[in-house]
């Protein structure tokens, strides 16, 4: 009886051991298994971390690939492939209201900066928007993407007045809730993109980054959108430019060849413009549009002042800064032809001199009283007007590929006679030409171009 009680105690104490070592191997092992999902669930917190960044970012472009022939003889060679522009545009949402944006271009076989700034919208009235860095100056035909253009570049005032489209600087924009009235107002560098040469040649205006001189440019633009309705839409407003280069030289010319002032070493050479806008859409037809701009005032070219030999003879004579009155405009007339295509048609004119016609180029001149300290100067190629008409014909395949027939007709202002002013250049033979700008120069020019966003 005292065995049997023995073995039963043992059997008992045995289970209990059991139990309690199976429980201590499942209490690990739960142990193990939650230490296990604590990791994977702290990864997971890390990837929808990374993810959350990631999703703040978009990512956009555009390659524009193209055939271009010109018909300038002069121009060698006359008929290649190239690619227009290849751009990537990054934006980063960083927070509610704050935005970052990239965009590169290696349109050119080089890398050039584009974009580079910074958005910050308030978050009260919810209509102010601050932007700081490198953006599109404002203007209508600068801000139109060139990705949605309807012709193949921007007319010929905007390339002159407004080289490479960017500046940097700050901007400040209004866009009150409720009205439809866009105001800009902006603060920049605004010689970007501009050469300016001293007597020995070299671009004293190369680091883009940076200023070349303590004047700061004034831009200004501001548009209303009027809605007609079901017939369309109606915008219209104007813009404004101010700004100076500092003068270089010690004597500034009008663009009449007849006026000339004495000015100082940093003067500031004035360049203020003014123009006005309008862009109608009109759902008629299968949709058209007109729009068009007109811009006149007061460009500015800088000379520079003598360079002296020894300390009392100029040996290189200087050159006069230059003030030129111009006066430009650009006409669209745009149709689409189904839901596929669209036809396009510009007409843009730009004088570079309104004080002088054709017929006094090369007669007009500035003959300078002492020729050893300022050079003479005489009205040519650079003040004849140049008119141009776009016709442009666009297929999309769909939302992000397009191709483009363009031709340019391109017709310069005549000089009063033939032979007065003409260029040189080599034919591919080897041969000698010549253009006469008292004749139209045939500069006319076939893009065929396929686009494709992304």
């Amino acid at each position: 009886m005292k065995k049997l009680s023995l073995i039963t105690l043992m059997f008992i104490s045995a289970l209990f051991y059991n139990a309690n070592a199976q429980d201590a191997t499942l209490n690990e092992k739960l142990t193990e298994v939650k230490d296990k999902v604590d990791g994977l669930t702290e990864r997971m917190a890390t990837a929808e971390s990374d993810l959350s960044k990631l999703t703040k970012i978009k990512v956009s472009g555009y390659i524009q690939a193209q055939y271009q022939s010109f018909e300038n003889p002069s121009l060698q060679p006359d008929n290649y492939f190239s690619l227009r522009r290849v751009r990537v545009k990054f934006t980063y949402e960083a927070a509610d209201g704050v935005k970052f944006v990239v965009c590169p271009d290696f349109g050119a076989g080089t890398y050039t900066l584009k974009d580079a700034y910074v958005v910050l919208n308030d978050h009260w009235t919810k209509s102010f928007s601050l932007w700081v860095g490198k953006f599109n100056r404002p203007n209508y035909e600068v801000e139109y993407s060139s990705s949605q253009r309807e012709v193949a570049e921007r007319s010929a005032v905007i390339r002159t007045l407004y080289p490479g489209e960017r500046a940097i600087g700050a901007k400040l924009e209004y866009n009150p809730v409720n009205v439809p009235l866009h105001v800009q107002l902006a603060l920049l560098n605004g010689s970007d993109g501009i050469t300016i040469n001293n007597a020995s040649g070299t671009n004293m205006n190369s680091t883009e980054n940076k200023d070349f001189d303590n004047y700061k440019d004034i831009m200004v633009r501001a548009y209303y959108n009027l809605s007609l309705g079901n017939f369309g839409g109606l915008d219209f407003g104007a813009h404004g430019y101010f700004g100076s280069f500092k003068s270089n030289a010690l004597k500034t010319l009008s663009s009449d060849y007849s006026t000339i002032k004495d000015v100082k070493l940093g003067d500031a050479v004035k360049r203020n413009w003014v123009g006005g806008e309008f862009q109608l859409f009109a759902d008629v037809l299968g949709g058209l549009s007109v729009k068009g701009e007109y811009i006149a005032g007061k460009n500015a070219s800088i000379g520079y002042a003598p360079i002296a030999a020894s300390g009392t003879t100029a040996a290189v004579p200087g050159v006069a800064n230059f003030q030129n009155n111009f006066s430009g405009y650009y006409l669209y007339f745009i149709k689409n032809l189904g839901k596929k295509n669209q036809f396009a048609l510009r007409y843009d004119y730009y004088d570079p001199n309104t004080d002088i016609s054709g017929k006094d180029v090369t007669v007009k001149k500035y003959t300078s009283v002492d020729a050893t300290t300022l050079k003479n100067r005489v009205s040519g190629k650079s003040d004849l007007a140049t008119s141009t008409i776009s016709l442009a014909l666009h297929h999309y395949f769909d939302d992000n590929l397009r191709i483009t027939l363009n031709y340019d007709i391109v017709k310069n202002e005549k000089v009063g006679s033939e032979g007065l002013l003409t260029e040189s250049y080599t034919n591919p033979d080897g041969t000698k030409g010549t253009l006469d700008y008292g004749k139209v120069i045939n500069q006319n020019l076939l893009t065929l171009r396929i686009q494709a966003k992304f």
